[in-house]
């Protein structure tokens, strides 16, 4: 994933300023833009592909901040865990885990940092009782508690077209040349 700001961009190329430089991708037909929308806890259900943005507890319990819901052409989007990078909204010690959900009963999570601590879970949750999601990933498994007022967004297709400025994150993949090529781009900013 690349996180950054439009610096330039062509029918075939995007050029991102992102915080460690420059980064072009090649972008291939037909690109699909995403969006967010503000969405309900509701959406948060069994099979659902989401992302929680998480902040350790003192009693070591993950605490939900914010939740993102993902449109299925989405889903297993960065599997695993992993620390995050310092920057912008990403606290030390921060975490992103990303997985599916299950069939069982079962959702997701995924997020971003936004504060010291925190932790982004990307998984599959198993066991959804209230307020307390156990979020399973390949090689583990989290526990996330999400308090009510938790913000909540849906990730959806856009038709916003893309122009210079904008916040994004590109979902890219990496050719042998060592260049990026993608067709899926989130406007992140607003």
């Amino acid at each position: 994933m690349v996180r950054g700001s439009i610096q330039s961009l062509t029918a075939n190329m995007l050029t991102i300023r992102s915080d460690s430089g420059t980064v072009e991708v090649q972008l291939s037909q037909p690109v699909q833009i995403y969006s967010r929308q503000p969405a309900t806890l509701a959406r948060v259900t069994p099979n659902a592909f989401i992302g929680v943005t998480t902040v350790k507890q003192p009693d070591g319990t993950e605490q939900a901040t914010e939740i993102h819901v993902f449109p299925e052409a989405l889903r297993g989007l960065g599997e695993g865990s992993r620390p995050m990078k310092s920057g912008a909204g990403a606290g030390s010690g921060s975490t992103m885990t990303n997985g599916s959900t299950m069939t069982n009963g079962s959702t997701m999570t995924n997020g971003s940092t936004m504060t010291n601590g925190s932790t982004m879970s990307n998984g599959s949750v198993k066991n959804a009782n209230g307020t307390t999601f156990v979020v399973q990933y390949a090689g583990g498994s989290k526990t996330v508690v999400v308090p009510p007022n938790t913000p909540v967004t849906e990730i959806v297709a856009s038709s916003t077209p893309l122009s210079v400025g904008q916040q994004v994150v590109v979902l890219g993949t990496k050719q042998p040349d060592g260049s990026l090529t993608s067709n899926r781009v989130l406007l992140a900013g607003k």
